[in-house]
């Protein structure tokens, strides 16, 4: 029943809307959640404020966000994975038709619940466990138990990040457990002693007091405004103002 509610929930669109002055432009931007999480959500105000701009977002994931833009359903596509990534996940090659606007990078970390004495996972342990090559945690350095991968859904921009660089192309074990939203994932890892789970950095620190991120070679991805072609005035103006020290300061 659980399981039923969270897929119903993740079917409805997540619409988040910033209000503007009534002569203001408008555009919709749509894809990632972390990018709505960790740039407009908490720069809403002031990126209204500069800009007189107002954003229509619809939170459905980066794929779906890249796809709504192909079909001319937003005006741009919110990202968290490189261009190149999201593309090879829709099937669209990479022809110079989309134009990336990448507005800051974001950190990826490696969680495991708090009572796990892994310490630390090199990139081919991280690639050994999310292909299901390595399945005990023994063989990392932990319990004598088999590991629980944890992963986002098809659409999202960290599962394809996790495809293209950590996997190097490869397949993700299909005894994974696929989540709705990251804050399932963070649930299920810190309740869970064998479960693993790569997010966001700044969702795991605003919210992650339960779970352990352990040492990794550094991985970062960038999120990004996606335009078809050269972007709107309006977009240009959103554009400059989240690429500016100021809003810089508001990203969490």
């Amino acid at each position: 029943m659980r399981r039923s509610i969270q897929i119903a929930l993740a079917a409805a669109v997540i619409v988040l809307s910033f209000a503007g002055i009534a002569s203001a432009g408008q555009v919709l931007l749509s894809g990632s959640t972390t990018f709505q999480k960790r740039v407009l959500e908490p720069s809403q105000k002031m990126l209204e404020k500069k800009t007189g701009v107002s954003c229509q977002v619809t939170a459905a994931g980066t794929v779906r966000g890249l796809k709504d833009l192909m079909k001319g359903e937003a005006s741009a596509a919110i990202i968290a994975c490189p261009l190149d990534t999201a593309l090879l996940e829709t099937g669209v090659p990479p022809e110079g038709t989309y134009q990336e606007h990448v507005i800051m990078q974001d950190k990826i970390v490696a969680i495991v619940n708090a009572s796990n004495k892994v310490k630390g996972l090199t990139l081919s342990q991280l690639a050994g466990i999310h292909s299901g090559k390595i399945a005990n945690w023994k063989d990392v350095g932990g319990p004598d138990d088999r590991i629980v991968v944890v992963v986002p859904p098809a659409s999202s921009g960290t599962r394809a990040y996790i495809k293209d660089s950590v996997l190097k192309g490869a397949a993700i074990t299909a005894n994974a457990y696929t989540t709705v939203t990251d804050r399932e994932a963070l649930d299920i890892v810190g309740k869970s002693p064998i479960a693993v789970a790569l997010l966001s950095e700044g969702f795991v620190k605003a919210n992650g007091r339960q779970v352990k991120v352990v040492k990794t070679p550094a991985m970062k991805r960038p999120l990004s405004i996606i335009t078809r072609d050269e972007p709107t005035p309006d977009l240009k103006a959103i554009i400059k103002f989240l690429k500016s020290p100021e809003a810089k300061k508001l990203f969490k």
